[in-house]
């Protein structure tokens, strides 16, 4: 697989500099056969750049790493070119694509990475807007546009949930409604048997955080699975006969008897195997 990579500014321009000690401004852009790394000393960031992945064939398997403060991902690609922004919403600005030295590295996926059984949730590189990699998170609570309370918190590793806010905080939150709803979509056909849901609960000082005590989970075809929920800072984990779908949909979230206002999830997890 031929994979070319590329860093462009705001203006969709390559950005050039010097990649080491060379004394010669080149463009920063690679290609390379199954694997392509852009390793650079000196370079800053701003809101808007890109980097742009072109594979010469689309529905492939990657492996990413944009940053080194980002964890390495499995993702699916279903195009032939994925661009990933830097920061549009100043999401990432607290820790991520902040050094000036950087090792950007896209690689084939092996068979065994592919068919091994994990949590295909998971994707640290995703973005609100749908860019064709996935999995992909997003939710109907339009409103809520705080980076610190947005879908793809729910699915990027992060694990802390004793608070809420920024970084290392983040969650799905809720805006208070009734209906909320969160998707994910893993870009074709999957099989899962087990979901993990990590509630956040914010207790330091006050009773910041409630919790719902039932939801449902929905499957591509219709089908759903209630799921009981409890106050439990931990996972709290659902399991079912194996299940072939496309998306996974957390909805119809029921809110526990006087609990407190606010309610949000700091991750879902969704295991099992892609069915190539």
């Amino acid at each position: 697989m031929k994979i070319t990579l590329q860093l462009l500014n705001q203006e969709g321009q390559v950005k050039t500099g010097l990649f080491s000690y060379d004394e010669t401004v080149k463009p920063f852009k690679t290609t390379g056969d199954d694997l392509a790394v852009i390793g650079i000393k000196k370079m800053t960031w701003q809101a808007g750049d890109k980097i742009q992945v072109d594979i010469d064939q689309a529905n492939q398997y990657l492996w990413v790493q944009l940053d080194e403060t980002i964890a390495p991902t499995l993702i699916y690609l279903s195009q032939r070119q994925w661009i990933y922004t830097i920061a549009p919403d100043k999401r990432q600005l607290d820790i991520a694509f902040a050094s000036q030295r950087h090792c950007i590295m896209v690689r084939k996926a092996s068979t065994a990475d592919v068919n091994a059984y994990r949590n295909l949730a998971f994707n640290p590189h995703d973005q609100v807007a749908d860019t064709g990699a996935y999995p992909h998170a997003s939710s109907n609570v339009a409103e809520e546009t705080n980076p610190t309370f947005i879908a793809q918190n729910a699915i990027d590793g992060k694990l802390a949930n004793i608070s809420h806010g920024s970084y290392p905080y983040g969650s799905w939150g809720i805006h208070e409604r009734a209906d909320a709803a969160l998707t994910i979509d893993f870009g074709r056909p999957v099989e899962i048997n087990m979901v993990k849901l990590l509630v956040r609960s914010d207790h330091l000082e006050r009773p910041h955080d409630g919790y719902w005590n039932q939801g449902t989970l929905e499957f591509s075809d219709g089908s759903q699975q209630v799921v009981v929920m409890d106050d439990s800072d931990t996972f709290q984990t659902v399991r079912f006969a194996p299940k072939v779908t496309s998306t996974l949909i957390l909805k119809d979230l029921v809110p526990a008897e006087d609990s407190a206002r606010f309610k949000a999830l700091t991750q879902i997890e969704a295991y099992g195997y892609a069915r190539n």
